[in-house]
């Protein structure tokens, strides 16, 4: 299968094209934006980017993004952005992602005000990200680029293709702060041990914990070409006994 594509925005305030690349070469730490292309020779990282004009939508996509937390003053000033930078990376590993984390660091010095993960629907501030690009361990790195998503009927995890790893859902029968435990804890389980799980197998996080039935299944929610679809598809977990 083909890598997925993880993809970050990030709007600033550059007067011009010609301002954003001056300020990427000066302030982004080794990074050259050039064309459609960000790269880095020293480090040897290289990712294709997009830049667009002002987006009067997208205050309102941080505040959603952002599960509003942030401050109205930040918001103000996305909200007056004039270039917004979309980084697109086919590396679905932590080594993969760290060299994302580096390259959206760079277009912060150089003058972005915050980070959206297209790919989750999720955002982070300036400092957030800053903290990550300084503590890029597996827990860090997996909240800042997967998100939990309910409804009446399912919970489930948005964003784990990052990792090319599948997403999970369990019921909605499940309360919702057990049902976070388990969905975080199961991911974190794929992502660390790397274990490849079989359709029809069981899963307790602890031996005297309940146990689910693992089923695989391909992503429904989603279609194939929206930002959230996960190619590797998803892991639905039932519960086999009482879990309330």
């Amino acid at each position: 299968m083909n890598e997925a594509e993880v993809v970050i925005g990030i709007p600033g305030q550059w007067k011009s094209r010609t301002e954003l690349i001056q300020a990427v070469a000066s302030k982004g730490e080794g990074y050259l934006l050039a064309g459609s292309i960000i790269h880095n020779g020293d480090k040897n990282i290289g990712f294709e980017v997009e830049v667009y004009e002002q987006d009067s939508n997208l205050k309102e996509a941080f505040i959603y993004a952002g599960g509003n937390t942030f401050a109205e003053t930040l918001l103000e000033e996305i909200d007056k952005h004039t270039f917004i930078v979309y980084v697109f990376a086919n590396k679905n590993s932590l080594d993969g992602l760290n060299e994302l984390i580096d390259v959206g660091t760079a277009l912060l010095k150089a003058g972005g005000l915050a980070v959206k993960i297209e790919t989750s629907g999720i955002a982070h501030t300036k400092e957030a990200w800053f903290q990550l690009f300084n503590d890029q361990d597996v827990f860090p790195i997996y909240s800042h680029f997967v998100t939990l998503i309910g409804d009446e009927e399912i919970f489930y995890s948005c964003g784990m293709k990052s990792f090319g790893l599948p997403d999970v859902a369990v019921p909605s029968v499940i309360p919702a702060d057990d049902a976070a435990d388990l969905l975080n804890d199961f991911n974190l389980y794929q992502l660390v041990d790397r274990s490849t799980f079989k359709d029809g197998e069981t899963f307790s996080l602890e031996e005297d914990s309940p146990r689910y039935m693992i089923r695989y299944i391909e992503d429904n929610r989603y279609e194939e070409d929206d930002m959230f679809f996960n190619p590797y598809g998803m892991f639905n977990l039932s519960p086999l006994e009482k879990t309330i």
